[in-house]
């Protein structure tokens, strides 16, 4: 019986040994499990930690393009180099005074702009959260355009920041007293951490440059500017619920609001109280009035309870201007002098461009193709072709515009102009057409080609092809120009306007921002009117451009005795010495009962461009502000 036992003994302690082998390994299976199972958890957290980090960079780099951008204009517009403006003495704005810019003084004051612009940036983003709404997640973002602290972290060691340099000029050598564009980069180092909700952090170190570029800023950049904010006979203009601007909006003096007018662009005042051509000839004053009727009141910005989101309330009505614009309102604009004179213009038709020394009875301006014969549109207003390969430029120098009197020429996108002589190509007069038209003397019809259909403006064939840009400018006291036909861009930049339900203001859809052409239309001493003046004027006079009178006003000609006549479809802007009048609405019922509605549709385009030799404010502004990453570092310290 012994062997028996001793068989059943070694089985007992092969079964407790396998037993005990099973749970060893079922134990570090279960081990590795968990094991894999936090690192699994924990690779997702690092991921997504990263992830975060690098959202916040891309959103941090947005804010610069565009907060930081408002805040780094005002201070260059400041013109004081000692908190990191411009220089308006030197040729270079930030590169002294030789014939080249200076790389020690680019230096230096760009390193005084640097300090400037991080007070300004730190307030902007130290205490913002980076993380999308409702995550649960953090993401602090610091920028560091010194080598001081920023958000209370110090610089990064292992990071260096370069000075400031010039990184593109448009000036010509040998005229360096010409400002025309000039670039500067500013280094930066960013530093992103971001946490998921866990304990997990990641960051990310970017180095790149905020380039920008300063330009002597067009009046084309408005959608409205007023130098007097007032009728010629001194009749207050007033803001109602149905003005509704989506672009820039200045006047060197006082804007009235009544209930809830809408603005999308940035919307300035000077708060001068009599502004002349070229000062306020009165006092500073700034704020703004509220109220309607014979109720009424002014506010300066101090106050207002809230200068970006002012409001007044009387009688159980409250008047409140919506400003949507970034930023939003500045009361204490600098004032902006208008031109007094049109010298460049005028030079730049003689030079380049067309000069005509007398009033000029029509000028059309038409697309066409290799005959001369416009796109056909339709009533909805698709034209065929979409294209066409000549700008032709009619001018007629009399009603009769026969013989000698009628001059007919055509460029295409080289730029080569020619006059017709009874056939084409025609006799060749610039080599590269600069864009300028100028008579010393009246337009008094300025059109593009005639409707298809007299009642509906989308049959207008479009007035400038697709590649064109030109500026028509006038002189002479008096002499004016008149817009009594459709001018409209082959390739307009916007589709619609501005529309208000309820509480809501849908903007224009604007898609085609890179369309080249381009229409200024520029009167220096005289007005610019809109219609014939009768009652054949035409309905809904639609006008793609920037319209601009140094000493007169844009307004409807008869716009008190002519029927209603529809709407003014601008798409462009429009300045003005005084405020034009469009049209007479019936107090009680809101309807038209002279003139014209206005339906304005700013061009965005504008922000950055203009018309051919379009007058300029004289203020240096930020044309382009562009950050460029040159890399990245994850968890580096």
């Amino acid at each position: 019986m012994q062997p028996m036992r001793d068989r059943q003994g070694i089985a007992i302690v092969v079964a407790l040994t396998i037993i005990l082998l099973l749970s060893v390994v079922s134990t570090l299976m279960f081990t590795r499990s968990i094991n894999d199972l936090r690192t699994s958890r924990d690779n997702t957290a690092m991921a997504q930690a990263i992830n975060l980090a690098r959202g916040g960079a891309v959103a941090a780099t947005a804010l610069l393009s565009n907060e930081v951008r408002a805040s780094l204009e005002s201070i260059v517009q400041s013109a004081d180099p000692s908190i990191g403006g411009i220089s308006t003495s030197d040729i270079w704005y930030y590169g002294g005074n030789a014939t080249q810019p200076i790389a020690s003084t680019v230096a230096a004051r760009l390193a005084v702009l640097a300090n400037t612009l991080q007070t300004s940036l730190n307030a902007a983003i130290c205490n913002q959260n980076f993380a999308p709404d409702g995550s649960g997640a953090t993401v602090r973002v610091r920028v560091h355009f010194t080598t001081a602290p920023a958000c209370g972290q110090p610089f990064p060691a292992s990071a260096q920041l370069p000075s400031g340099y010039v990184v593109d000029d448009d000036n010509n050598p040998a005229t360096p007293l010409t400002r025309q564009v000039q670039g500067y980069a500013l280094p930066y180092v960013m530093v992103v951490t971001a946490s998921p909700g866990t304990p997990y952090q990641r960051n990310v170190m970017v180095q790149g440059e905020y380039r920008f570029l300063l330009k002597n800023g067009s009046f084309a950049r408005y959608a409205l500017f007023t130098n007097r904010h007032r009728t010629r006979s001194n009749s207050s203009v007033w803001f109602t619920s149905n003005t509704l601007f989506d672009g820039p909006v200045h006047t060197n003096e006082r804007f009235n609001f009544s209930f809830n007018p809408w603005f999308g662009g940035y919307v300035t005042s000077a708060g001068c109280t009599n502004a002349g051509a070229s000062s306020c000839a009165g006092s500073i004053s700034p704020g703004a009035f509220f109220g309607a009727g014979n109720n009424t009141t002014f506010l300066s910005p101090s106050q207002m309870t809230n200068p970006n989101a002012p409001s007044w309330t009387s009688g159980g009505i409250t008047h409140a201007p919506v400003f949507e614009g970034n930023p939003r309102v500045n009361w204490q604009e600098p004032f902006i002098p208008m031109p007094d004179n049109n010298q460049n213009q005028r030079s730049a038709a003689q030079t380049g461009g067309l000069y005509f020394n007398s009033d000029i009875a029509r000028l059309t301006l038409y697309a066409g193709d290799d005959t001369g014969t416009p796109p056909t549109c339709n009533a909805s207003g698709v034209c065929t072709p979409a294209t066409s390969p000549y700008q032709y430029i009619e001018v007629c120098l009399t009603t009769a515009c026969t013989g000698n009197n009628r001059l007919l020429y055509r460029y295409d996108a080289s730029g080569a102009l020619y006059r017709y002589n009874g056939s084409w190509p025609g006799v060749l007069v610039r080599a590269g057409f600069n864009g300028m038209i100028f008579a010393d003397g009246s337009i008094n019809n300025l059109t593009g080609p005639a409707r298809s259909d007299a009642s509906n403006p989308n049959t207008a064939p479009p007035a400038l092809a697709s590649f064109a840009q030109i500026t028509v400018a006038n002189a002479g006291s008096g002499e004016n120009i008149r817009i009594q036909g459709d001018l409209k861009y082959q390739s307009p930049a916007c589709s619609g306007t501005p529309t208000r339900s309820g509480n809501t203001v849908t903007r224009a859809t604007c898609n085609n921002l890179s369309a080249d052409n381009i229409l200024g239309v520029y009167s220096q001493d005289g007005d610019i009117l809109l219609g014939n003046g009768t009652n054949s004027s035409l309905q809904d006079l639609t006008i793609h451009g920037v319209l601009m009178t140094s000493r007169g006003e844009v307004a409807v000609q008869n716009y008190n005795s002519i029927s209603p006549r529809g709407s003014i479809r601008l798409q462009g802007g429009i300045i003005q010495y005084t405020y034009g009048a469009f049209g007479q609405f019936n107090s009680s019922t809101g309807q038209m009962i002279q003139g014209y509605a206005r339906q304005f549709t700013y061009d965005p385009r504008m922000q950055d461009r203009a018309p051919p030799f379009f007058p300029t404010t004289g203020v240096v502004q930020v044309s382009v502000a562009t950050p460029l990453s040159f890399g990245q570092r994850e968890q580096v310290y």
